[in-house]
């Protein structure tokens, strides 16, 4: 018979509506499931609506025993995490956790560091499918009259210098740490969602518009069915080595339709409670396979491609 899982959903933050559909996933799997929504700040806003909440150490405080020490109290025995900035200590710790009965849905460290570093991103997957848009440490190496400056790794949102001729770029520049410069591009954004398998396969492809972008995050985004978009992006998702569990990537689309990967990001998302409600599975599959039991895991899921996600108030409202 199989055991309820205890998941921990890490950096909970005021993502209630993303830990609901966790839940819901979870709950797919095995009616008793708990989920354990877990932050380093007590006074996060979702804390007070979650059904369980805990307290989280700093990682940066935490050593192996300690995070141990951490789950074995709390009866852990899988992770989700939530934000990019711990990708790369789940990522070292997923296989000493393995050994003591704790699963994370996270993909390797070197495809996370590989999706957190742009100019590393860039000259990995220069031959995706779907190519990232060019990426370098100088104006001069790219042939554009306008630009972009940002951070080469972590999220560029609070840093970014949008729409910059050269000198303003590499003014912006200067108040960066490690700055890189990618070419202006204008045109529609999507996002694409998928759940890939410990063999690196997609399983379910979910491509959503962008409609209306705060802080980098949708906080309106619908669903929109497009057989080879969708192809393209398994071919561009499967391309990257050691990419598994939850996946979304960015893709702007050029007046010409041409496709430009952003970035992606090897986890959970602000609008994924729209992937996860159109039928894409990620928790349930997560926890199938993590019992082995991937044969229960459908190749070619269908998805739901009529709803929209729309955020009040910090709250994703699904329609």
């Amino acid at each position: 018979m199989t055991i309820a899982p205890v998941i921990l959903f890490s950096s909970l933050s005021a993502k209630i509506s993303l830990y609901e559909q966790v839940l819901r996933g979870a709950r797919r799997f095995h009616p008793q499931a708990k989920l354990v929504g877990s932050d380093s700040n007590p006074n996060c806003p979702a804390a007070a609506k979650v059904e369980t909440f805990t307290e989280m150490p700093p990682l940066d405080t935490l050593d192996k025993d300690g995070l141990l020490g951490f789950c074995a109290e709390l009866g852990i025995t899988h992770v989700i995490p939530t934000r990019d900035g711990e990708l790369d200590f789940w990522a070292r710790n997923r296989d000493t956790l393995h050994e003591h009965g704790v699963s994370v849905m996270v993909s390797s460290q070197e495809a996370v560091e590989t999706c957190l570093d742009k100019l590393l991103f860039h000259n990995q997957m220069k031959s995706a499918s779907i190519p990232p848009i060019p990426t370098v440490k100088n104006t001069d190496e790219l042939g554009a009259e306008r630009f972009v400056a940002k951070e080469r790794n972590g999220s560029a949102s609070c840093s970014i210098g949008l729409d910059l001729d050269a000198k303003e770029a590499s003014d912006h520049a200067l108040n960066l740490q490690n700055p890189i410069f990618q070419p202006m591009l204008k045109g529609p954004e999507f996002s694409a969602e998928t759940w890939i398998d410990a063999r690196g396969k997609c399983h379910g492809m979910v491509l959503r518009w962008r409609t209306k972008i705060v802080d980098g995050e949708a906080h309106e985004s619908e669903i929109f069915d497009k057989p080879d978009w969708e192809r393209r992006m398994r071919d561009t998702f499967e391309s990257l080595p050691g990419l598994s569990g939850h996946a979304l990537a960015q893709v702007i689309v050029s007046d010409d339709q041409s496709l430009s990967l952003v970035e992606i990001n090897a986890r959970l998302g602000g609008a994924s409670p729209l992937a996860l409600s159109a039928d894409l599975h990620s928790i349930e599959w997560f926890l199938l396979q993590t019992e082995k039991r991937e044969c229960e895991i459908p190749e070619s899921p269908i998805t739901n491609k009529n709803l929209r996600l729309s955020k009040i108030n910090g709250e994703a409202i699904i329609s």
